[in-house]
């Protein structure tokens, strides 16, 4: 199960953003996630609320998710 450290390492992401630009709280996380990249998506759903709960800024973000071909996983959008 990879899903954790992925989703782990794109928090980590996410918070070092908001922080470089002063952004205190953020309110959704759109992933972008390739549908051959192996991602299962409903085990990132079911591990985004321990996961996200390390990072006080993102206690409350909703987690939103976009397909894509290939095999590729980015961050698509931050909301404030």
């Amino acid at each position: 199960m990879h899903e954790l450290g992925i989703l782990v390492h794109a928090l980590k992401q996410v918070a070092h953003i908001a922080k470089s630009n002063h952004i205190q709280k953020i309110k959704a996380i759109t992933l972008e996630i390739g549908e051959q990249s192996g991602v299962v998506i409903p085990y990132l759903q079911k591990l985004y609320p321990a996961a996200v709960a390390q990072f006080s800024m993102l206690k409350d973000a909703k987690l939103c998710i976009s397909r894509c071909p290939g095999k590729s996983m980015s961050i698509k959008d931050i909301r404030y």
